[in-house]
């Protein structure tokens, strides 16, 4: 092992599929507790069952029981639930609903390499007065410090082997600033992988397959922050110089995933920009219905879309996705990231026109 290699975060959450241990909270009528697993095998977020004036606290706690914090927070906009990070517990949020309604909360957690996500649900019937909801995720443990190996070299144990990282550190200050700057590590990362990232079979593109720049996007059509940029990627699409990737990371539920399976239909039909475009467009739900529209207006067979939607090699696609999203370390949506010919820039979070034209400008330069 590198002393680079040592240097990477020393906490690797590791995420099970959504399993419910103990449901009988929502039974009481006093305050109860769901203890939920997070798992690497993909399933259905865990739906939340909330009551109008009633508090749910979520709290989210390690394998050993111990605080995980809150990095960041995403919840519905249209008004109808009031969440909140409580000061005084960084692992704890409080959910306050107004009225009925469905949406979805998306916690970002420090050390945790991909989101958690919860689906709501309002109703009018009564409920219990606070549900604490208890996210446990098991986390591995540091990576043993095994000191470098070489012929007749003594191996680095103790005081040694701290100061001959310190040593490294000074020598090389942009690994410490990659390590602790996010955008940073996301493209020193994507450079790594680069061979993965780019011209990938059956990932739609658009543009030049020479051109200087190509921009990446891993997106969820539900993610209200991809739809802020979409003026950003239209953008991006009209340039000549510029050859553009688009990645399906449905992280935001059931209707994520059917948003996601239609889109690489339509690319079966030769249509996926005009209904990656629609889609993205598109306020409400994701359904047979939406989806149906979508597709006529886009003058597609909608009976051979939703045919394609189910095949192994559309939800292939999106696991490999998943998987190179983990590898990556791109835990939220939208990611973009820009390759320039010996470099990548990267953006996690919304952008808009002027940014990603900077990044594209600086990635054709190096």
């Amino acid at each position: 092992m590198t002393i680079r290699e040592q240097l990477r975060p020393p906490v690797a959450a590791v995420l099970w599929g959504w399993c419910v241990l103990a449901t009988s909270a929502y039974a009481q009528e006093d305050a109860g507790v769901l203890r939920l697993s997070l798992s690497e095998e993909d399933g259905a977020a865990p739906t939340l069952s909330l009551s109008p004036g009633r508090v749910t606290t979520l709290a989210f706690v390690d394998e050993r029981g111990q605080p995980v914090s809150i990095a960041e927070l995403v919840g519905p906009e249209d008004g109808w639930l009031r969440y909140e990070e409580v000061p005084s517990h960084r692992h704890v949020v409080a959910l306050r609903a107004l009225r009925s309604g469905t949406g979805n909360i998306v916690a970002f957690l420090a050390g945790v390499d991909r989101p958690a996500h919860f689906e709501l649900t309002v109703g009018d019937g009564p409920g219990p007065t606070q549900v604490e909801v208890q996210a446990a995720l098991s986390v591995t443990a540091p990576a043993s410090a095994a000191a470098p190996r070489g012929d007749g070299a003594a191996a680095l144990r103790g005081a040694e082997l701290n100061a001959a990282i310190r040593d490294y550190l000074l020598s090389n200050p942009d690994v410490l600033r990659e390590a602790l700057d996010p955008t940073r590590q996301l493209a020193a990362t994507a450079q790594r992988l680069r061979g993965d990232i780019l011209g990938a079979a059956g990932v739609p593109a658009a543009g030049d397959e020479s051109a200087p720049v190509t921009v990446v996007e891993f997106f969820d059509y539900r993610c209200g922050y991809c739809k802020r940029s979409l003026d950003a990627v239209r953008m991006a699409l009209e340039r000549t110089d510029v050859r553009v990737e688009l990645r399906e990371y449905p992280i935001l539920g059931d209707d994520s995933a059917r948003a996601a399976r239609a889109a690489l239909a339509a690319a079966r039909q030769g249509r996926y920009v005009d209904v990656h475009l629609a889609l993205m467009a598109h306020e409400g739900e994701y359904d047979e219905e939406s989806i149906r529209g979508i597709a006529i207006e886009a003058g597609l067979d909608a009976e051979r879309l939703f045919e394609d939607m189910q095949s192994a090699e559309v939800a292939a696609l999106i696991d490999t996705n998943r998987a190179l999203a983990r590898r990556l370390g791109v835990s939220g949506t939208p990611a973009f990231l820009v390759a320039g010919p010996d470099a990548f820039q990267a953006s996690p979070g919304a952008l808009d026109v002027a940014r990603l034209t900077n990044l594209i400008e600086e990635a054709a330069s190096q």
